[in-house]
């Protein structure tokens, strides 16, 4: 290992511990999508909705400051987005759940018109290719997967939501890890 090591190297070795915090936070996060999917799904929409009124609110701001090229537009958007940012904090299982729904039926979708193309693409040219066989049958799997989706989307948005808090958690302990790594970097003085 170098003795010299770099003024960037430096600063980020003297912050360690910003990363140990954001990892823990992260993996706590993760844990609470884990265990808790619809709290974490009401918990998402409702701070988007907060996003949306405070993105409203400065651009409502913008347009009457005249910081923005057009006036009535900022405006305009500003009070859209503080409108939709009231629905959502207001009613914050509906947005999350037609969001979430959303994804769940447009990978649904995906998945199933995937697998249909890859079915007929292995019949058409099942001359040209060697393992059409595979072809078809991850065309197969794929279409199952899209009606799997399509027959229970609020198990598989849950199941989402679980996979998405799984990562977080590894995610999380890495940052924690390597916040260890970077505090024995730390330049002592």
């Amino acid at each position: 290992m170098p003795t010299e090591s770099s003024p960037l190297l430096q600063t980020i070795a003297s912050n360690w511990w910003i990363l140990l915090i954001r990892g823990l936070l992260l993996a706590a996060l993760g844990g609470y999508a884990l265990f808790k999917p619809g709290q974490t799904l009401l918990a998402w929409a409702f701070v988007i909705g907060c996003f949306l009124i405070a993105d409203g609110v400065l651009a409502i701001i913008a347009g009457i400051a005249g910081w923005a090229q057009s006036r009535a537009w900022a405006i305009l958007r500003g009070i859209l987005s503080v409108v939709a940012g009231v629905f959502v904090v207001g009613h914050p299982f509906a947005f999350g759940a037609i969001a979430g729904l959303t994804i769940i039926l447009v990978l649904a979708g995906t998945s199933i018109v995937t697998g249909v193309l890859e079915i007929i693409t292995a019949i058409k040219e099942r001359k040209a290719i060697e393992g059409e066989g595979w072809m078809i049958l991850n065309g197969v799997f794929g279409i199952l997967f899209g009606i799997v989706l399509v027959l229970a989307p609020m198990l598989s948005l849950a199941l989402f939501i679980r996979v998405c808090g799984a990562f977080l958690i590894v995610f999380g302990i890495v940052l924690v890890l390597s916040s260890f790594k970077l505090r024995k970097l730390k330049p002592s003085h």
